[in-house]
């Protein structure tokens, strides 16, 4: 049986835990901030917490996983703020 293309990416159980903590780490960077600066606009909260470096699309879904979980309020269009 030969491997062939496939134009998803491949992912393991490994990758999975990979990026759980990853997500972790970026919520726990996300509400630390929010908390000691308060109600933040999107683009002066990634600046502070380095989104740059996280890769395509993270920041959006930490932004969004936070909110979801309770972990930061989002008090108007692209503000972000402590719970």
């Amino acid at each position: 049986m030969s491997s062939g293309w496939s134009p998803f990416l491949s992912s393991s159980s490994s990758d999975a835990t990979a990026s759980d903590e990853a997500l972790a780490r970026e919520l726990d960077m996300l509400e630390r901030a929010v908390r000691e600066q308060g109600v933040l606009q999107r683009r002066v909260l990634g600046n502070l917490v380095g989104c740059r470096y996280w890769g395509p699309g993270r920041f959006g879904r930490a932004l969004r996983e936070g909110v979801r979980q309770g972990r930061l309020s989002r008090p108007s269009r692209g503000h972000y703020g402590p719970v």
